[in-house]
């Protein structure tokens, strides 16, 4: 009798996972984001080196190891829209996967969990999109098996700090969810063999920061001085960084609901061995309020999430023929009345974007990247802005002003320098003043006088003298050669703020 239970609800619990299967599936789209990731790849694998434009090093992707995994794959089938997705669907099974085998209690939480991360809309915009999400995923899950398989064998530190650093290469700011569990470690095994094991299970992360130094010239990628060194008061950050949460809560409640969930049996079932990850989420909340938050709906909140799902299905959520059915009740209501639901819902919402500047992002790219018959009879994803950056590629222009440049900029090919003008490609735009109108992750800024000219022309034509100045030193460091002695000394400089005031005096002129 037993086995025929467990058999049941095995079935069950792989039911659940071909479910989440065909929902990713169904639902797969590519960003216009993503792109900008591509054209790094493609310049990279046809030789132009990790550049975006490639007459200058310039790090306009924040995922170094999803753009190296997305370059092995595009190096063979030198095809990015169907690599990407098989990729991204194939990262995010296995992670979903190996959750459901290996972190549940029993094939029925198994089943629950699967079932809750698949009626999340944003869960499942991103287990595909071209982003790195799915690769956070797996390196989650894999963290937090190590975590709970305990000091099993002498590596233990090693592989926690390794898969940590992966999940920093992967995407920085994601090391807020592993550093209270490592710090966790560190305090129950004292002593220099683990400071020794979790430098070197960090060692390809600091090889990374070493080479970015020196091949780009800075510690973090461009996007990070575009987007969050803007001189946007840091209280107007506060409150969009709320206002994303209460978007992110009407396009997709679930998330919230699962992560209160979690916060409250934790405490109630006393699961103190999981208050690492609670803080580890926590951190990353706050972080995510402190910057913000994203223009995407419910992006930033997936790998919280996820955390929260397992920590409830592999210590705290009581289990019982009751709870289970009520918290499957409780999702498939959700799942029901959200009017973004990817669950062909009774109700549906056509609001892509909110006052706050959140949007449903795959809403707004739906029609031209998801994989139906539509896509098929057109000419490539994307199909309006492809085909403007197409005839960008055609035109003979080398420099043109895009926005939205993900698309465009695959489009226009390698020899076309596509300046965008929320500054993610251009080191020079993201280090000035940003407009006072501005929507989150889109901080617009003026050209000087003379800058564009400058691009087309090769020579320095800015007419700002303390901004011209500026410019010929940031441009050696991205420009100049590699090896050069006095290259080095530039990015020191740029680095510790040496050439800042120059800086200063344009904006107080302003």
């Amino acid at each position: 009798m037993t086995i025929m239970k467990n058999g049941k609800e095995k079935s069950i619990a792989a039911f659940s996972l071909a479910f989440f299967l065909f929902i990713i599936v169904k639902d797969a789209w590519l960003s216009d984001d993503a792109y900008i990731v591509f054209r790094v790849v493609d310049n990279f694998v046809h030789g132009y080196g990790l550049t975006w434009n490639i007459d200058e090093r310039v790090q306009t992707y924040t995922n170094p190891l999803w753009m190296f995994l997305l370059s092995l794959v595009y190096f063979f089938t030198h095809e990015i829209y169907y690599s990407s997705l098989v990729l991204s669907i194939t990262i995010s099974l296995v992670a979903v996967g190996l959750f459901a085998v290996y972190l549940t209690r029993s094939p029925l939480l198994a089943a629950l969990g699967i079932i809750a991360l698949a009626a999340s809309k944003s869960f499942v915009d991103f287990s595909t999109s071209g982003l790195e999400n799915p690769l956070t995923y797996l390196l989650i899950v894999c963290f937090m098996l190590v975590f709970y398989s305990g000091q099993r064998n002498k590596n233990y530190m090693f592989w926690l700090a390794l898969i940590a650093g992966l999940a920093t290469l992967n995407r920085m700011d994601s090391l807020l969810l592993f550093v209270p569990a490592l710090i966790f470690v560190l305090y129950k095994f004292p002593g220099w063999k683990s400071v020794k094991a979790l430098l070197l299970g960090f060692l390809p992360f600091l090889c990374w920061e070493v080479f970015s130094l020196w091949y780009y010239g800075f510690l973090f990628p461009n996007t990070a001085y575009a987007k969050l060194d803007t001189g946007v008061d840091s209280i107007q950050l506060f409150y969009q960084g709320i206002g994303y949460f209460v978007s992110s809560f009407a396009f997709d409640p679930l998330l919230f609901i699962v992560i209160g969930a979690s916060i409250f049996f934790l405490f109630q079932q006393r699961a103190w061995k999981d208050l690492p990850f609670l803080i580890g989420m926590l951190l990353y909340l706050l972080y995510t309020v402190k910057i913000g938050g994203d223009f995407m709906a419910g992006r930033f909140l997936t790998e919280p999430f996820l955390i929260a799902i397992i920590l409830l299905v592999h210590t705290s959520f009581p289990v019982s023929k009751s709870n289970w059915t009520l918290a499957l009740a409780i999702i498939m209501l959700f799942t029901i009345i959200t009017p973004n639901s990817r669950w062909y819902p009774l109700i549906r919402s056509s609001l892509v974007m909110d006052q706050t500047g959140v949007a449903d992002e795959r809403a707004f790219y739906e029609d031209t990247t998801l994989v139906n018959a539509k896509h098929l009879t057109t000419l490539q994803p994307g199909f309006v802005l492809t085909q403007e950056g197409l005839q960008a590629r055609r035109s003979g222009k080398h420099v043109v002003v895009g926005v939205n440049v993900g698309f465009f900029s695959f489009a226009a090919g390698p020899h076309v320098h596509v300046v965008d003008v929320f500054g993610l490609s251009e080191p020079f735009l993201a280090r000035l003043p940003v407009r006072p109108r501005w929507r989150i992750g889109h901080f617009e800024r003026d050209f000087p006088a003379g800058y564009l000219e400058t691009l087309k022309s090769g020579k320095n034509l800015i007419q700002n003298k303390d901004l011209a100045l500026y410019y010929d030193k940031l441009e050696y460091v991205i420009r100049g050669p590699l090896f050069d002695v006095q290259r080095l000394t530039e990015i020191w400089k740029l680095n510790i703020g040496a050439y800042d005031y120059l800086l200063s005096n344009y904006s107080h002129k302003l």
